[in-house]
């Protein structure tokens, strides 16, 4: 072989092997993220009840239930929430909201950390979503709005 044809093969040698790693490197990700897919996860959330008038209910207080949808066995359970009046995060647009629906201040409409919903003042309709992350396995406090998440929603009417 002469010096010319032994930098080539060289260069092919270093190519090639690049070339199997790099394969090597997205079949491994790929069969993580097989895994990641073919776990469990929540696919939607069902808030109940899906429309309440808070003076229909003794001392205004609306008690919000969340049942989870899942992928797999057992594919459905009471989920750890996150309860809010609208959208957890800002940024993140609300399509159930009608535009004809005004926002409430924080005291104005209140809901509990167990789905308790209370008027405080207020007069209209509110959204009240229940979100969660899509891994059952995740912590509230690790949501945010760069993750998987599920919504349900429900209406309240205040009078």
């Amino acid at each position: 072989m002469h010096l010319r044809q032994k930098s080539s093969f060289a260069v092919s040698l270093v190519l090639l092997s690049l070339a199997v790693l790099l394969s090597l490197s997205i079949i491994a990700c790929s069969n993580g993220m097989m895994t990641a897919i073919s776990a469990r996860q929540m696919q939607s959330i069902m808030v109940t009840p899906t429309s309440a008038v808070a003076q229909n209910f003794p001392g205004g207080q609306v008690q919000f239930t969340a049942t989870g949808h899942f992928n797999m066995d057992p594919m459905t359970a009471t989920p750890q929430v996150l309860w809010t009046v609208g959208s957890p995060f800002p940024m993140m647009p609300m399509s159930s909201m009608s535009s004809s629906m005004t926002t409430p201040t924080a005291s104005e409409v209140t809901i509990s950390a167990n789905g308790i919903a209370q008027c405080n003042g207020f007069v209209g309709t509110v959204t009240i979503q229940a979100t969660a992350p899509m891994d059952p396995n995740m912590s509230l406090s690790q949501m945010s709005s760069m993750i998987g998440n599920v919504t349900g929603t429900a209406q309240l009417t205040c009078r």
